[in-house]
């Protein structure tokens, strides 16, 4: 099938619920296995077609979806970025002003002229118990921007943002500069519950469920921190090479003899 031919089909399918269902649950199954995708979604196939329906409503592929869309504690997020992005797609104006310890967001909208301005400040961010997070020492520009921007969103475009107009970080997530959620990109040291932690075990190990078992040891359904599982990951695979690399000598002393 050409290039031309796969953006017809996946055109043909957006346009056909039935259709676009089956497209988005074969997708999901191949990227549920995909190291490139975000950390959150690997081995989530269910996850992936459920952002890739969500993102539908913004004209997302499954890609552009998981990159953008967001579910913390089962609350629909976007990252502010695309926020932006949808509002000024849809001929809106969006001017941002940053000074020290501030930022403000000045839209207008293409329809009706109505006009809303939204500040965001550190002051509100000492409020919100945020300034003392690493993130925000590291980037409180862009973090007061991306607060403001949000913040514009839900009061002057709430029907572009079909109400995810909270960001990651508002909905409880730790987020990097750009407001993607850390764990998401494999950064946050969170909760993740035995079943998903058990398959990222596996899939780390090539499948080796037998070594996965050895690895979780006593652990049971108890869930543990990402910070704990990739430690968990990466001597598992240690064990591995030392093991790989026993082998090796055995068979070179064989063959010597």
């Amino acid at each position: 099938m050409t290039e031309i031919e796969l953006q017809e089909e996946r055109q043909v399918a957006r346009a056909d619920d039935g259709r676009y269902f089956d497209l988005v649950m074969r997708q999901a199954n191949v990227l549920s296995e995909s190291r490139i995708v975000p950390a959150a979604y690997r081995g989530r196939a269910a996850d992936i077609v459920a952002a890739g329906l969500a993102g539908r409503a913004f004209g997302w592929d499954v890609m552009a979806s998981m990159r953008n869309f967001h579910v913390i504690e089962g609350s629909a997020s976007l990252r502010p970025e695309a926020m932006l992005g949808l509002v000024r797609q849809a001929g809106h104006s969006v001017i941002i002003e940053n000074e020290p310890g501030s930022a403000t967001a000045t839209g207008k909208r293409l329809d009706t002229g109505d006009q809303h301005e939204a500040t965001f400040t550190l002051a509100d961010a000492e409020a919100a118990g945020l300034a003392g997070k690493k993130n925000w020492k590291q980037y409180q520009e862009s973090m007061l921007t991306w607060r403001a921007v949000s913040k514009l969103c839900r009061n002057l475009f709430s029907d572009v943002v079909l109400g995810a107009g909270y960001t990651p970080e508002e909905i409880g997530s730790d987020v990097d500069a750009e407001g993607v959620p850390l764990e998401a990109a494999g950064g946050a040291d969170v909760l993740v519950n035995s079943g998903d932690a058990k398959r990222r075990l596996i899939d780390a190990l090539n499948g080796d469920r037998d070594k996965a078992i050895k690895a979780w040891g006593d652990r049971d359904r108890a869930s543990i921190r990402t910070s704990e599982l990739y430690s968990l990951i990466e001597s598992a695979q240690s064990d591995l090479v030392i093991e790989a690399e026993v082998v090796d000598v055995a068979e070179d002393d064989a063959a010597d003899v």
